[in-house]
Formats: C-alpha cells, structure tokens, sequence
C-alpha cells in the first residue's frame, strides 16, 4: 500500500513538472515558427509572408559603416528584398539559435551566415525580440552585427 502511494505521488509529481516544460517547448516551437517564416519570406521574396512577422511599430538596429547606430523600419526591410534583382534569391541560414522565453517575451539569439545567390556576402549574429501579441509571436526588434571575415560561410 505504501509502496503504490510512492508510485502514485511520484506519477503525479512528474506529470505536474512535465506540463510546464512541454508547453515551453510548445511556445518555443512557435517562436522559432516566426523566425523561419521571415526567412523564408526573404528567400522567396514574399513581403506579405515577411511583413505577417512584425508588430506594427517594430525596429531594425544595427551600425552603419561610419559606426553609428542604424535605425530602420520593417518596411525598409521589406522594400530592399522587393527590389533586389529578378531571381536572386536572398538567403539567410541560420546556426546554433538560442530561444529564451518569460511568459509574453521572447528573445532569439542566433548566428548566420547570408548569401546573395549562389555568393557568400557576410555573416554576423541576429537579436530577436518578440512579444506574444493577441495570441500570435511578433517580431518587435532586431539588431544585427555584420562582418565579412571570420565567417563559416555554411550553407546547413
């Protein structure tokens, strides 16, 4: 009879602590579900694809080549994939990301290496921030680096 407690409150314990992890991992996969989505916006030139991935008021930081700060828009952003040339395409691949998430906050930290075409152009690292906003993730802030050497230029 005591033995079958233990193994009752033991099932019990491991289904509570279960439930939380699972649905990290839950929110986690969706996070990640916003970031590839852009992605592959960006490779096939979908700006609706792209722009389902932003909050309204998001903002793109980076430096500029003098070392100042950069501020831009997703429409920015997407008008410069629009007018890339006919049948480049324009893609990012990412490696070893990092998602952490605190109820509606999530930030994604991740590596990439981008190539215009078949041309390595540069690598760096992305910032992610995005807010669960009415029950969707939304990609709220970006800051990215961007460098030239010291890159893996991979393509998986």
């Amino acid at each position: 009879m005591i033995m079958r407690r233990m193994l009752l409150s033991s099932a019990i314990l491991l289904l509570v602590l279960a439930a939380p992890a699972a649905a990290q991992e839950t929110e986690e996969a969706a996070v990640r579900e916003v970031i590839q989505r852009l992605f592959d916006g960006m490779r096939s030139r979908d700006t609706a694809m792209i722009r389902s991935t932003f909050a309204d008021q998001a903002q793109f930081y980076g430096l500029d080549r003098e070392g100042a700060v950069r501020v831009d828009t997703p429409s920015a952003f997407i008008t410069s994939i629009a007018s890339a040339p006919e049948g480049l395409v324009l893609d990012e691949v990412l490696h070893d990301t990092e998602v952490r998430i605190d109820g509606p906050l999530a930030v994604v930290w991740t590596y990439y290496d981008f190539f215009a075409g078949e041309n390595f152009s540069h690598c760096g690292y992305d910032a992610f921030q995005l807010l669960k906003v009415q029950g969707e993730w939304k990609i709220v802030a970006l800051a990215d680096t961007r460098r030239r050497e010291g890159c893996r230029q991979q393509r998986s």
